[in-house]
Parts: structure tokens; C-alpha cells; sequence
């Protein structure tokens, strides 16, 4: 549930010290690339984080639900190796993004609701994971497609982040608390 605290707290903290940096215009990952030693380090720390917190959510899912939510923990597990690529790998190179393998990030919500049929007793987490995915697929999209606007792209990369780790947030208060209740 501390996922979007760890994603958007490390960006926030190494976008102080960076140089001639802004966090409306340009994406996370050229704090990577940055002049300040300071920025690049917080940087990847918070990326490294973020990648063990995704190991950790499937990991949970593995072990409290089984066989339940096999592909929802391959798929999460999966996002957070894209991190690890992102924090070894600078921007510009293809292994930064593990060759956008971390597209699938849009399919995770249906996924999730596929596997969890007979289990959600809330459509509101229901309807939340389809707008969630669909927003997903919107962001790609438009940047694959070049529409992302350029003096904006750092805005809107934080809106996805939002996107993705609120849901994963969401997702993990509502399975621990499920959970509890059984």
C-alpha cells in the first residue's frame, strides 16, 4: 500500500537537488541522467524500492492466494523488473524500459478481474480496475502515438503514475483486508 508514497517521495526528494530539472516537463527517469550525483542516487533508490515493493505485493499474492492470482503476481512481479532495468539502464537506452516490456502494465487490471471472479464483493474496486486500465492504455498510447504533449510530459507520466500505483494501492488495502476478514 506505501507503493505510490515510495514511487512519487523519491522523485519529488531527487528532483530538489537536480539540476535544471522539472518535474512538469520531463519524465522521472531523466533524474537518472541528471548533472547532481545527489538526484541520480535518490533517483534509483526510489526506483529500486519501488521494484522490491512490486516483488513484495506478488510475492504476497503468491502466498496468500495460491494459484488465484498466478498471472495478476507474474504480471506485478514482471513491472517490477522493468524498474530494475530502469534504475541500472539510463533514458535512451532500450534495456531502460527492458524494450517496453512493461506495456502489459495495461492489461494488469483486467487480469486481476478476470482471476478474481467470486472473490470482489465490491463494484466499486470492480469499476475503479476497469477505468484504471483503460486510463492505462489512454497514457501509452498516446505516447507511443506521439500525442503526449511535450511540455507537459513529466504532468502526465505523473497522472499515469497515479493511475498505477493508486490502483495497486487499492488493490492490496482491499485483498489485505479480505483477507482479515476470512
Amino acid at each position: 500500500m506505501c507503493l505510490p508514497v515510495i514511487y512519487f517521495g523519491f522523485i519529488f526528494i531527487a528532483g530538489i537537488p537536480a539540476e535544471e530539472y522539472s518535474h512538469l516537463g520531463q519524465h522521472a527517469s531523466e533524474l537518472g541522467i541528471n548533472g547532481n550525483n545527489a538526484a541520480v542516487i535518490l533517483f534509483k533508490t526510489g526506483v529500486l524500492l519501488t521494484s522490491i515493493s512490486l516483488f513484495l505485493l506478488a510475492t504476497g499474492l503468491w502466498v496468500s492466494y495460491k494459484k488465484r492470482f498466478l498471472l495478476t503476481g507474474i504480471l506485478t512481479f514482471t513491472f517490477g523488473v522493468t524498474f530494475v532495468f530502469g534504475a541500472i539502464y539510463p533514458i535512451g537506452s532500450p534495456w531502460h524500459g527492458f524494450y517496453g516490456f512493461g506495456l502489459f502494465i495495461m492489461i494488469l487490471p483486467f487480469v486481476f478481474l478476470y482471476e478474481s471472479r467470486g472473490l470482489l464483493h465490491k463494484k466499486l474496486l470492480e469499476r475503479l480496475s476497469v477505468v484504471a486500465g483503460l486510463l492505462m492504455f489512454l497514457y501509452l498510447w498516446s505516447v507511443i502515438a506521439g500525442l503526449d504533449p511535450v511540455n507537459y510530459r513529466g504532468l502526465t507520466q505523473r497522472l499515469f503514475g497515479v493511475v498505477v500505483f493508486g490502483w495497486f494501492a487499492m488493490l492490496s488495502n482491499y485483498l489485505s483486508r479480505t483477507q482479515k476478514d476470512q
